[in-house]
């Protein structure tokens, strides 16, 4: 008898893997270049919070990363909002690129860069040879990449697990109208929906004699029958009523408690249970605090929201992605903000250059806004993943959304305009002759 055991590697949940910096279960945010500005990925129990720019354009465009990252993955989702319609947006989630076509557009990329660098220097020479973004962290990818112009296949989104909350009641008065259609149309009940009295005899077959049952025995058996569904009904309801009940006592608008309890619904299953390495669910919220949700208690409402998600979100193998119009909150209440920050794990802010001066400024031509990053989270882990600089911006191309190492352009104008002076000053200057020391 040896000791020797097989060793049995589990299998990591789709779409995930360990970072090699943290040892965090991580999957990808849908957007490459963001991956590696929170050091790989989104941490699984984390949420990520997207401050929308004041058009509300490019929060929404991380926000359909997310969703075709998760529908790619075969990971389940849930899209809530007032503002969106969850159908429309879900058909409108960009297709992904396969391995040959990434490769061919990073090379041209590469190409467009080296024509650009012989014609003249787009940046100044000792950022030259600098990558864009920190790349260590690209070395094992979980992402993918996606095309923004084209849209992803219906069949793709036919099979995706998805979960829609939009605190409309017409699924329901549909579904009564289709029972109600069904039940009073005149249907011809077949050989197998007969009773087995009426049925006729099947040929070949002996029927035997069927013992009649007295009228009152029948009828006693029939409400005891009726009693049991009825008790059964009241009991599946009492459960389904019972936490939402719960919910309502906790806010005071109920948009919320509904809100929350289709999302604690969805993360019981057993196979988002902590420790199993089933499935993750993907939970993303866009425009939450919008003025839709205004009322008398909305900071109150808002801050006990999001503490019982992150309660919920932390206990399962799940991810979050939320976008607040956060300048619309701090012009309601400015004590909002860092409360709000405060409750989630990546607190990102998008500032659009859209209506502004600098639109139009000669240093900001090459990108569509800024990129801060307010909060970053160490779940887990004793120090917090930070890039090699917070000196970020955006670029929203035609095909993709790009992060980058914010850079101003060199003043080549300027330099040339004053050559002779220079050299003048030179020329007077009585150590002219001497080395320069740079």
């Amino acid at each position: 008898m040896t000791s020797f055991r097989k060793r049995t590697v589990q299998k990591p949940i789709r779409g995930t893997r360990t970072s090699p910096h943290t040892a965090q279960v991580i999957t990808s945010s849908g957007n490459p270049s963001l991956d590696v500005v929170i050091g790989g990925g989104l941490p699984m129990g984390s949420i990520c919070l997207i401050e929308e720019d004041r058009f509300m354009t490019h929060a929404k465009v991380l926000a359909k990363y997310f969703l075709a990252e998760g529908v790619i993955s075969k990971q389940e989702i849930f899209l809530g909002s007032l503002d969106d319609i969850p159908a429309e947006m879900l058909r409108r989630l960009p297709k992904p690129l396969t391995e040959l076509e990434t490769e061919v557009e990073q090379c041209q990329e590469q190409a467009q860069e080296a024509g650009g660098a012989e014609n003249g220097l787009r940046i100044a020479w000792r950022y030259n040879d600098l990558p864009l973004v920190n790349t260590e962290h690209a070395t094992a990818k979980i992402g993918h990449h996606f095309n923004l112009m084209e849209q992803m296949d219906s069949m793709m989104l036919y099979y995706a697990n998805t979960t829609m909350w939009d605190d409309s009641q017409k699924e329901q008065d549909i579904v009564i109208a289709e029972e109600f259609s069904k039940s009073s149309s005149p249907t011809t009940p077949s050989l197998e929906q007969q009773p087995a009295e009426d049925a006729p005899p099947i040929p070949g077959e002996e029927t035997a004699p069927q013992e009649k049952v007295p009228p009152q025995e029948e009828n006693s058996a029939n409400n005891n029958n009726n009693n049991n569904n009825n008790n059964s009904s009241s009991v599946t309801s009492s459960t389904k009523t019972g936490s939402q009940e719960s919910q309502s006592q906790v806010f005071h608008n109920p948009r919320y408690g509904g809100l929350l309890n289709d999302i604690q619904q969805l993360l019981r299953d057993e196979s988002f249970v902590a420790g199993t390495k089933k499935n993750l669910c993907r939970v993303c919220l866009t425009s939450l605090g919008s003025p839709l949700w205004y009322d008398d208690h909305f900071g109150e409402d808002l801050i006990k929201f999001l503490t019982l998600l992150m309660a919920s979100v932390r206990n399962c193998n799940s991810v979050c992605l939320i976008t607040m119009p956060m300048h619309l909150i701090a012009k309601y209440d400015a004590s909002l903000v860092p409360k709000i920050r405060q409750l989630v794990d990546y607190a990102i802010e998008l500032e659009s250059f859209a209506g502004s001066e600098r639109e139009t400024h000669p240093a900001f031509k090459e990108y569509s806004g800024l990129l801060h990053l307010h909060k970053m989270s160490a779940l887990n882990t004793l120090a917090v993943h930070m890039p090699d600089t917070t000196d970020l911006a955006f670029k929203l191309r035609r095909k993709k959304f790009v992060i980058e190492k914010f850079h101003l352009p060199p003043e080549l104008q300027e330099s040339s305009a004053k050559p002779d002076n220079c050299n003048s000053g030179l020329l007077s200057n009585s150590n002219a002759t001497a080395s320069l020391d740079f």
